[in-house]
């Protein structure tokens, strides 16, 4: 009990900080950019142009695209993150400082399907191995035991595949169509999961030592019981991202018809 709520206390925290990076880019911009490739939505190619307009923002990532909120992301750093849990049989307080993503430009896409009718897109992405650093401090109680340290934590995230499913609706804004997405679906799979807290239970080598190998030893049901606060964590990412472009951009500029 103790490992699966210190992990998704970890995960779901990095990942929702990384979220509010997402959300407020530090600059904005009403033009879409000149490398980004526009695919016509009613194209017997859609889907070829729609991996290709894909695959012309990848060179980008590393440095960020602000016109479509989407941040530094080799790495993704993360000033402070704060966590507070006091429910149930846990009770901690913990702080994670300059937290460092690193792994995240290095995705593959599997699959790309748009289906204009339907306001449907549906993508997979692969990312071979995510490596996550910071300085954390952590005080608390869980299931009555205390629980204290202050040191460096990494995690190691091995093959994590999203499949992601968006669904959108059409509506008007200043005389313009735009889409607005109202539900998203998100399936992830994990090959492995490593993870270290160095300095737990004041310098105790031996009690930290044991809950770090109890957590990777047991990573698969681990990941099981904190999956659908995981799957919320992710689905809250792009819905950040993703509100805001389409929020933004109307729909026929970001994927026009085929013009006679």
């Amino acid at each position: 009990m103790e490992q699966k709520s210190l992990i998704t206390l970890l995960l779901v925290g990095l990942i929702l900080q990384a979220t509010e990076t997402l959300a407020n880019p530090k600059e904005k911009t009403k033009s879409l950019p000149g490398f980004l490739k526009i695919c016509q939505r009613d194209a017997p190619d859609l889907n070829k142009c729609a991996r290709e307009s894909f695959e012309s923002l990848e060179p980008h990532l590393m440095d960020g695209i602000p016109e479509l909120y989407i941040p530094p992301m080799e790495p993704l750093l993360v000033p402070e993150i704060r966590m507070d849990q006091d429910s149930g049989a846990i009770y901690l307080h913990s702080v994670y400082r300059n937290v460092k993503i690193s792994g995240m430009s290095k995705h593959r896409l599997i699959n790309l399907t748009i289906e204009p009718s339907k306001h449907k897109i549906s993508f997979s992405l692969t990312f071979p191995k995510l490596m996550l650093d910071s300085e954390y401090s952590i005080k608390g109680k869980i299931m009555m035991m205390p629980l204290l340290g202050d040191g460096h934590c990494h995690m190691d995230l091995t093959n994590l595949t999203m499949d992601t499913e968006l669904n959108g609706q059409e509506y008007i804004k200043n005389g313009a169509t735009y889409l607005k997405i109202t539900d998203i679906k998100v399936i992830y799979k994990l090959s492995n999961v490593h993870m270290e807290l160095d300095n737990l239970f004041n310098g105790d080598k031996v009690l930290g030592q044991r809950m770090n190998d109890f957590l990777n030893e047991n990573w698969k049901s681990l990941s099981d019981e904190v999956r659908p606060l995981i799957t919320k964590a992710l689905v809250d990412i792009l819905r950040s991202s993703i509100d805001k472009l389409f929020a933004t951009f109307p729909y026929d500029e970001l994927l026009p018809k085929k013009k006679n």
